[in-house]
């Protein structure tokens, strides 16, 4: 409905508003049945006191007019109206004595009001006359007003000699109830207004870490700062999301800066053969074309700046495709025995050129992984070239394979060559991480092989390990779920 529309932006404006509003209901809702219950208690107790009191009256009026009303005398007659007029002044009550035939002996109202009125008829006089206290609430014409009546039976030898008859009007307890009333709407307001201040206060010290976790957000999603942390006020749940919103903000600085420095990178190993290969080809259109020796030198540069190249936009290729997840499950049958066999033969060129060594000891022929082989190759390749690049002349390399558990193969790497420093150990598989970076463009790296064979691994199910000892030589050990399939399977 239209009238109730601002209430509901501004309820949606923000979680504070709808905490504070939840936290009022419950507090509203709570009192309500409190106050409700506690008058209705107040009621029933104002009643009940009112009616002993009443009956006490009744009581001391007839311990004092027994004697007098079995008597038919006007002297007697004088003395209980004397009695009744005495007693509903005390107590405060309207008081009527009736006799034993119904009669209206006295009363404490205006005089000749209800004398020799028959009242038998009446309910709660009736009921006295047959010797029973009688309670009854009823309405009085004459005075406009609902009554509480206590019927009191006035016994003498066993027998009932009248009844004394108080009475009180409702219209005192009401206005008793309404001034209990008003002091606890006093009390509800006023804690009322203390609710929402303190509800305010809880809402917003509840809601003020995601507030600035969502302006945080807003900022990075605007304009990429993410310079500012989320202060950690709290030791909650609430506390424990700004702490994770921080280390987010935390790893989303280091990506920033990995991939800045990748950007670095991969513009200076494309920007530095583009330029090279345009010396050569300037060389060659110059007149180099023509000296034999001069042009082989020109084309095998230009060979290896291609190949440079080209080595650098595959790895790009790979990252994107293994981080899209475009590729299909990985479910063929691998064997490890032909898959390490194609490894080494693969790199043994470019270990003959370097004159190291390269070793193959796997020997377990039926042994079988699933996933792709053309990318298992590519990770094994990826670890024999590292491996050759940073191991001197006449080192070794050698790959080796053993099973560990019934269900779970070993491939190894390990090289003789200078190894790794212990301080990028724990770094070596991030992408675009490179150790030591003149060393590694040196040797034609990207950055990305061990990011992009740690990859393939994950995809297998498998975990990939390294030990190193600078100037010794490191170890790169792969662990992938395998099974040994028998000539009957």
């Amino acid at each position: 409905m239209p009238i109730f529309r601002p209430f509901t932006r501004w309820l949606s404006r923000s979680l504070a508003n709808q905490l504070l509003f939840t936290y009022v209901l419950l507090i509203m809702f709570a009192l309500g049945i409190v106050s409700f219950w506690a008058l209705r208690t107040m009621q029933s107790e104002k009643v009940d006191d009112l009616r002993n009191s009443m009956e006490v009256a009744a009581v001391h009026l007839a311990l004092e007019i027994d004697n007098d009303l079995g008597l038919d005398s006007e002297l007697a007659t004088n003395r209980i109206q004397a009695a009744t007029d005495r007693h509903a002044n005390r107590f405060g009550y309207a008081i009527t004595v009736v006799t034993a035939d119904g009669h209206v002996i006295a009363d404490s109202g205006p005089r000749n009001l209800h004398e020799g009125e028959n009242i038998r008829s009446e309910q709660e006089i009736n009921d006295a006359l047959a010797g029973i206290e009688a309670i009854v609430q009823k309405h009085v014409p004459q005075t406009h007003t609902n009554w509480l009546y206590v019927a009191y039976p006035v016994r003498s030898a066993g027998q009932t000699n009248g009844v004394i008859r108080v009475g009180v009007p409702l219209t005192d307890i009401n206005q008793r109830l309404n001034r209990d009333l008003i002091i606890f709407l006093e009390i509800i307001f006023a804690t009322l207004i203390v609710t929402i201040l303190i509800s305010l206060w809880l809402a917003r010290r509840l809601t003020r870490p995601l507030t600035n976790m969502g302006e945080s957000a807003k900022k990075i999603a605007k304009s990429g700062d993410i310079s500012v942390f989320v202060p950690v006020e709290r030791n909650d749940e609430i506390g424990e999301m700004a702490l994770s919103f921080n280390q987010m903000i935390g790893r989303l600085r280091e990506e920033e800066r990995l991939r800045q420095e990748f950007i670095a990178n991969a513009s200076h190993e494309l920007k530095t053969p583009t330029m090279a290969i345009g010396s050569v080809v300037e060389a060659l259109q110059a007149g180099a074309v023509e000296d034999p020796d001069l042009r082989y030198q020109f084309l095998h540069s230009l060979e290896n700046l291609v190949e440079r190249q080209s080595n650098l936009l595959r790895d790009l290729l790979d990252i994107a495709k293994l981080d899209g997840g475009v590729e299909k499950e990985w479910k063929e049958e691998v064997n490890v025995q032909e898959l390490a066999q194609v490894a080494v033969e693969q790199v043994r060129p470019q270990a003959a050129k370097k004159q190291v060594a390269v070793s193959n000891e796997t020997n377990i022929d039926g042994l079988v992984v699933y996933g792709n082989g053309i990318r298992l190759q590519r990770a094994i390749v990826n670890l024999l070239t590292n491996a050759i690049n940073h191991t001197p002349v006449s080192g070794t390399v050698k790959l080796a394979t053993r099973i560990i558990e019934p269900d779970k193969v070993e491939i190894m790497i390990s090289d003789t060559g200078s190894g790794i420093d212990p301080a990028d150990l724990p770094h070596i598989f991030e992408r675009f991480y490179r150790g030591d970076k003149a060393r590694t463009r040196t040797a034609g790296g990207t950055g990305l092989g061990l990011a992009i064979t740690r990859e393939i691994i994950a995809r297998h199910h498998g975990t990939i390990d390294v030990d190193s000892i600078p100037g010794q030589g490191s170890t790169f050990t792969i662990r992938l779920p395998a099974k040994v399939k028998t000539a009957a399977s």
